[in-house]
């Protein structure tokens, strides 16, 4: 089978596994606090460089389903290592960052999403970015913060934490906050596999 359909690290592109040893060892880091400019904290496991960037893009623009799990798996223990730490709840419900509906039916659904229905843990995707919605391609932060609208479609859960993949200027997040807070969800923070 091997040799019909080779499987290539997802990261490195190593033959062999969908993440081999060293880039797995690279997805292993705990999360940290970075600044970002929302009004709550924001973790993420990695700057996008590396094998988070090469994982990322090959989830999204690949269609690599086969690392979701192991995202996922990460996902689950960065998740528990908050809430060792005291920064979550133990019940804290994953609320994944919207996506605009033309990419979701491009990649043939969402796929943070799928990282977090791979984690076992509570997960509401109730949020939507609104067909109306300027990109946001070639905005600076300013602009991208004005222009950022996120519709909530059912309430989830309190607390949560948002999920995203990589956070740069933290609209989307902020956006999203403000929605969920305005329907009373109390909103602990953000986690993302990668800040930029």
């Amino acid at each position: 089978m091997e040799l019909l359909l080779p499987v290539t690290c997802a990261g490195c592109g190593a033959p062999g596994s969908v993440l081999c040893p060293r880039c797995g060892t690279a997805w292993r880091a705990t999360p940290q606090r970075v600044s970002v400019d929302v009004d709550f904290p924001v973790w993420s496991l990695s700057p996008y460089n590396g094998p988070h960037r090469s994982v990322l893009i090959a989830m999204k623009e690949r269609g690599r389903r086969d690392v979701v799990a192991h995202v996922g798996a990460v996902i689950r223990a960065s998740i528990s290592h908050l809430v060792a730490r005291g920064e979550v709840e133990h019940d804290i419900t994953l609320v994944p960052a919207p996506t605009r509906e033309r990419s979701r039916r491009r990649r043939g659904g969402d796929p943070v999403e799928r990282v977090c229905a791979t984690t076992r843990l509570s997960t509401h995707p109730c949020l939507r970015i609104p067909s109306r919605t300027p990109d946001s391609v070639g905005l600076g932060a300013e602009e991208r913060r004005r222009s950022m609208r996120v519709d909530l479609l059912r309430v989830p859960p309190s607390p949560v934490l948002l999920i995203d993949d990589v956070v740069t200027t933290g609209a989307t997040l902020q956006a999203s906050a403000n929605s969920l807070r305005t329907a009373g969800v109390l909103v602990r923070g953000a986690l993302t596999y990668c800040h930029a």
